[in-house]
């Protein structure tokens, strides 16, 4: 008999319920049920039983989708995990847990607690404090690279801390929200930054060790801002580096670029950049690296020397990334002198400009950069991080483009209106939604064809899922921190078809036994896909319900009747690129040639506009109005990006 030994209530705001109609719609739930159970005990167990049914029937660890309706539950879909990192015993802690919050950076780390309330306080950092501040910004790299490890009371996944402190290897947890109340000064503590916990007393440090990715087609790239950490990235043995920010060298150097400006010393903001990344390009020689012109906002760098005192009402949508450069020309053009400089020793770079929504932007931006002398031997690229410049990739490709990068986190909060540094709406942010992934499908369309290569630097390149989904569009290249290089090269072998290999001092046995493994993981995941696109079938052809599960493993488990019935990869959600087949483009992207046609039938007529509403006023019949005016814009809509949602939400479900 199972027990349930201990239980965690997350604090749950919404809920997705059914309507008397059959209809879904999300709510919001009250405080007294949004901390409540949603599964009974006897749920649970019953769950837990199955589970160990599948995994004993399968001999995998499995990734079970369940449903509850009547007080039945329903096996929806079972398939092997194969991202499970194999842990060994002495790597679990024992202690008692002081405070929790999400894991930003894996690693465990010991050290005494120091308090971060004010930029006064950092001076109190010494090598191997933690460092326990409400969120990190950018002013505090220098005391960043001292910590033995880093926990904040706000901020998500894509925060501050979390991205620096990947890059520099040190266990980061964001968002333990009573961080500042339970922790004190003096106070030892171990952070684990895989399970996001806090612990009283001192363990065993221990980092990620980083190893060479493996040979693949889609190019594996590391993402390095400090010189500092370059010799770490480099031991990945990457295709090169996808993304160096600026920012770290400036906030090293301890003054804003406005600084400079204001003393007309652009010559020494050069000069500082240079060095920095001639330190980064030094352990990256041969390989491409793509450098990210300044993208500074005002609530990151406000304690710079020079920086201005005044901070904007909304920082984000503010004065930075290529709008500041445009507005400040020579700041830009000290930016592109470093780079060109270290282009002309021999090293390759790349420039990317942040934030475009526009093609006069990209104009404005190469005709400084052809006036710098940077054409020719610095490749020119844009960030895709707006919806603006998603949408206009392609006016943007005809300004001419030798590359684009994804900046996903910020995407991702332009396109769903959350801001990813809140961690009240952490839960709602979600690189793979399907707003999302659209843009990146129709932006890696269209530079393929032309040519122009395709990279993500966001930090959902570290993601199995989104990697998935970019290789099979067709991406050129995947930037990632170093710790996690090898595991997405893995992803990407896997997807690419290959092998494998097994790790050293492993006998050649027990590499086939696990080559076998892989085998039988993937006939599952086929048999699995089969089995749920036939019952998906039935279900939509009959409209009927799935029969409870029973006791016996195969009952909860969806099998497929049909067993003769073959189902080709086209017939299945298939959104990869195929170059030698172009009538599969249709499937992933907008027909541009029908854009134009499109667009006008969704053109506002305000005579007719009037004419309806008029009408619509002397009918009581408003609301069966608005309906169908609503379903004939979603019909134009669905038109023009000529894709079909009913298909491919299954493929992320």
């Amino acid at each position: 008999d199972m027990e349930v030994l201990r239980e965690k209530i997350a604090d749950k705001k919404l809920a997705i319920v059914r309507t008397a109609s059959g209809q879904t719609k999300t709510v919001e739930l009250t405080p007294e049920r949004s901390n409540t159970r949603v599964l009974k005990t006897y749920e649970l167990k019953q769950l837990a039983e199955y589970a160990l049914k599948l995994e004993d029937h399968y001999k995998k660890p499995q990734d079970i989708e369940f449903s509850i309706a009547d007080e039945e539950i329903y096996i929806l879909q079972t398939r092997p995990v194969t991202t499970i990192k194999q842990r060994g015993v002495d790597e679990e802690i024992d202690g008692i847990v002081i405070t929790e919050g999400m894991p930003a950076s894996p690693g465990v780390a010991s050290g005494i607690v120091k308090i971060v309330k004010s930029m006064e306080d950092l001076s109190k950092i010494k090598e191997g404090d933690v460092l326990v501040t409400k969120m990190t910004n950018p002013d505090m790299v220098v005391s960043m690279q001292k910590a033995a490890a880093i926990v904040t009371s706000e901020g998500g996944v894509t925060a501050h801390a979390a991205i620096v402190s990947r890059e520099m290897g040190i266990p980061a947890i964001v968002g333990a929200q009573n961080a500042l109340d339970v922790l004190d000064d003096r106070m030892e503590i171990t952070v684990d930054g895989n399970s996001g916990k806090v612990f009283a007393g001192k363990a065993e440090n221990k980092s990620v060790e980083i190893l060479p990715v493996l040979d693949t087609k889609t190019k594996i790239k590391v993402m390095v801002d400090l010189p500092k950490f370059a010799g770490r990235a480099a031991k990945t043995k990457a295709d090169g580096v996808g993304l160096i920010r600026l920012e770290g060298l400036i906030a090293m150097a301890g003054k804003h670029p406005l600084g400079y400006a204001s003393e007309n010393k652009f010559d020494e903001y050069k000069e500082m950049l240079k060095t920095g990344l001639k330190q980064i390009a030094e352990k990256f020689i041969g390989k491409p690296m793509w450098v990210r012109s300044s993208d500074i906002r005002s609530d990151e760098y406000s304690n710079l020397e020079g920086a201005p005192k005044e901070t904007e009402n909304n920082p984000m949508l503010g004065d930075h990334g290529i709008r500041f450069s445009l507005k400040h020309p020579e700041i830009l053009k000290a930016e592109l002198g470093a780079i060109k400089e270290l282009a002309q020793e021999g090293h390759k770079f790349g420039v990317m400009f942040p934030q475009i929504i526009s093609v006069e932007e990209v104009k404005k931006t190469k005709v400084i950069f052809k006036e710098m002398g940077c054409e020719g031997i610095v490749t020119f690229g844009i960030m895709v991080e707006t919806p603006a410049a998603s949408i206009l990739i392609k006016d943007l490709c005809d300004v001419g483009l030798d590359f684009v990068s994804f900046g996903t986190n910020d995407l991702t909060q332009y396109t769903l209106a959350i801001d990813r540094g809140n961690e009240d709406v952490q839960y709602i942010y979600d690189e793979m939604n399907w707003a999302v992934l659209k843009q990146l499908s129709r932006v890696i369309r269209e530079c393929k064809g032309r040519g122009i290569e395709t990279s993500i630097c966001g930090q959902a390149g570290s993601k199995p899922e989104m990697v998935e989904y970019l290789v099979k569009q067709g991406i050129d290249s995947i930037s990632v921190n170093a710790d996690m290089a090898l595991e997405i090269s893995k992803v990407v072998l896997k997807l690419e078809g290959g092998e494998i290999p097994a790790p050293e001092g492993v006998p050649p046995e027990e590499g086939k036994e696990k080559e076998a493994d892989k085998k039988e993981e993937g006939e599952q995941n086929d048999k699995g896909s089969q089995e749920i696109e036939n019952k998906e079938k039935d279900i939509s052809k009959e409209s009927e319900e799935v029969e409870p599960a029973g006791e016996e493993v195969s009952t909860p488990v969806i099998e497929n009747d049909n067993e003769k019935e073959k189902h080709q990869p086209n017939e299945k959600k298939d959104y990869s690129y195929h170059p030698q087949d172009d009538s599969k483009k249709d499937e992933i992207e907008i027909d541009d040639t029908e854009e134009e046609k499109d667009l006008k039938s969704l053109e506002f007529d305000e005579k007719e506009h009037d004419k309806t509403a008029e009408k619509n006023n002397e009918s009581p019949e408003d609301d069966d109005n608005d309906q169908e005016l609503e379903s004939i814009i979603e019909e134009d809509f669905d038109k023009e990006l000529s894709v079909d949602d009913s298909k491919t939400e299954d493929i992320f479900s």
